[in-house]
């Protein structure tokens, strides 16, 4: 049987022993196909499919092709982004697609690269302060991975950093700020390794600034777990604990190609609402 005639249904079944390069192909393989592919929330709730630990075919370039077929919606509810070659630009390009429905996210990098998120993560936070308190409409995670970053490195200086002068003390200030729409609405987990890190001093600094930002960003307190249990491994949770309970009972599907259903969505408290920032 030729698989357009096979039933949707079926098909997001079959969809589920594959790995994200023959996803891939088979979502550019038809039109329907493709619509199937990235259309579908069950195809991608999987946090571990999007983004293979370590895959150096998962770079920027890849992020700014592949990641906006995929429909926004609130299946995809971790991040794991682990040992991938990617620069701050491409994280950013993935919160823009996820920031809405992620609670968790989880990233294994070098400690330089860490720096530049944060770098350039507080100068996106401090504009988005700069546009509410001006009732202007904010930026999003991708105007700002392709605008010019001095545009928005310079408006945030004729601010005089929000009165902070400095951009460091302006990452302090996020503590005292709240954002009426946060863009990380659901976040309540940042787990983050760093490689290669030689100063556990500068690494402490940019931990401390990246849970102000994370905070700030999500409007709760978020507090960076830094425990070093993130290498190839899922961190041990309920849910990856129930998942391997899942495939221990599919014992007859094979453990090379086969990927398995992911929980059904939990519905999440509703969120206060918050007023503008003093």
């Amino acid at each position: 049987m030729h698989i357009l005639k096979i039933p949707d249904s079926i098909v997001i079944n079959l969809i589920y022993y594959l790995g994200l390069k023959d996803i891939l192909a088979l979502g550019d393989s038809h039109t329907r196909l493709r619509d199937l592919v990235y259309k579908s929330p069950e195809v991608w709730n999987d946090g571990n499919l999007l983004f293979p630990i370590g895959d150096k075919s998962i770079t920027d370039k890849f992020i700014q092709r592949v990641i906006p077929r995929i429909t926004r919606h609130y299946g995809i509810l971790e991040l794991r982004m682990i040992e991938l070659p990617l620069t701050w630009s491409g994280y950013l390009m993935i919160f823009d697609q996820f920031a809405h429905s992620v609670n968790r996210i989880e990233i294994k990098t070098n400690l330089d690269e860490l720096k530049k998120l944060v770098h350039h993560l507080t100068i996106f936070a401090g504009n988005l302060a700069i546009l509410q308190q001006n009732n202007k409409i904010p930026i999003t995670f991708r105007q700002y991975a392709f605008d010019d970053e001095e545009e928005y490195s310079l408006a945030l200086a004729d601010s005089n950093y929000l009165g902070q002068r400095t951009l460091h003390n302006l990452n302090d200030q996020f503590a005292c700020m709240k954002l009426d729409d946060p863009p990380f609405e659901r976040l309540h987990d940042f787990r983050i390794v760093t490689t290669t890190c030689t100063n556990a001093s500068n690494e402490a600094t940019t931990m401390r600034q990246l849970e102000l930002l994370a905070s700030f960003l999500s409007g709760r307190p978020i507090t960076i777990n830094t425990h070093h249990n993130i290498p190839g491994s899922p961190i041990p949770t309920a849910f990856n604990s129930n998942k391997r309970q899942r495939e221990n009972d599919q014992s007859t599907s094979s453990s090379k190609h086969s990927r398995h259903f992911s929980p059904q969505r939990q519905e999440s408290l509703p969120l206060p609402s918050y007023s503008s920032f003093a």
